[in-house]
């Protein structure tokens, strides 16, 4: 019998890692770049450079002044305790940040589960934030196909996600009613950016807003430009391409085993990037969150955001997230 010289995705490279239930870091050795954390046999978390990491979150949103985080970071990463740096020092509440750990989890997998790419694992290597709500990897999966149907049945065309947002010039009606993250898109587009690069900016999911930038395009209210300039947009371009066309990410990913050394030492955790100050975005009252409590968090698509989130809800949307 002729044996399949298809080579595993990244999800299927997880598989026997969690099935063995260990705690350590699969990192990817190929563009677009990553890694992914497992405890005791569950998806702790994953993050990507494209995607909206934790940092994203709370600082690029507003929700966290930038020097707060390096201020948790500075104290607690040696010990991987950020997360309860933030938590003891009423900066955010526990259910707030173990939420927006599976916000951002969920948006890193989107990117790299598919991917065909080489890799490393390091025994018992864990994130710096410390704690955080763990996932089954199925569920995980799950999830990712969730999102990549919404996303094609919002636009089938993959490649409005790494053009440019070119809001449109005249619409065909008379009154449009826009979401509030919908508004944020249209009002940041310099007819640079891509909606991978609106995310960050924005402080915001990265599906979440390609998902609102392909329901705006079906609705005749935006249109893909050229593709993006920055060097994410570029990266996820590229790595699709090559996923369709059956390649791995890299020609380097051929000769890269599951099984290669282990990583070193992981660098320290970058600081948030300067927003381009060039054509500066305009002051949206309704993400002014930095003098409200710490109960306010982002929220998945399809939830209106609230200027107060008592904790009950923040159990319950943790719980929700988890039966997805």
């Amino acid at each position: 019998m002729p044996t399949s010289s298809r080579r595993p995705m990244l999800r299927e490279l997880l598989e026997p890692w969690c099935a063995a239930g260990v705690t350590g870091a699969l990192r990817i050795l190929d563009p677009p770049g990553g890694v992914v954390y497992i405890a005791d046999g569950r998806i702790a978390y994953a993050e990507c450079p494209v995607a909206s990491g934790l940092e994203r979150l709370l600082t690029a949103s507003g929700r966290l002044p930038a020097e707060a985080w390096r201020a948790a970071v500075n104290a607690g990463r040696a010990q991987h305790r950020i997360g309860p740096e933030l938590v003891d020092g009423g900066l955010v509440s526990q259910p707030e940040l173990e939420a927006l750990g599976v916000m951002a989890l969920y948006d890193a997998a989107f990117f790299l589960f598919d991917l065909v790419v080489g890799t490393q694992f390091e025994h018992r290597a864990r994130h710096p934030v410390g704690h955080l709500r763990t996932l089954d990897l199925r569920v995980v999966c799950q999830e990712v196909d969730r999102r990549k149907r919404l996303l094609a049945d919002a636009w089938p065309d993959a490649a409005i996600d790494t053009a440019a947002v070119l809001p449109q010039r005249r619409l065909r009606s008379q009154c449009v009613a826009l979401t509030a993250l919908q508004w944020e898109v249209v009002a940041n587009a310099d007819r640079r950016r891509s909606p991978v690069d609106l995310a960050r900016l924005l402080g915001r999911d990265t599906f979440s807003v390609m998902l609102e930038v392909r329901r705006m395009a079906r609705s005749g209210l935006v249109e893909p430009g050229r593709p993006g300039g920055s060097a994410a947009a570029e990266s996820v371009a590229t790595v699709r391409a090559r996923a369709a066309a059956g390649l791995p990410a890299t020609p380097e990913a051929e000769r890269v085993g599951r099984h290669a050394q282990p990583a070193p030492e992981p660098e320290p955790l970058p600081e948030p990037e300067p927003v381009d100050t060039s054509l500066p975005p305009p002051v949206l009252p309704h993400r002014d969150v930095r003098h409200q409590p710490a109960a306010e968090f982002l929220v998945p698509v399809g939830m209106a955001a609230e200027p107060r989130v008592s904790e009950q809800i923040l159990v319950r949307l943790l719980a929700g997230l988890g039966a997805l």
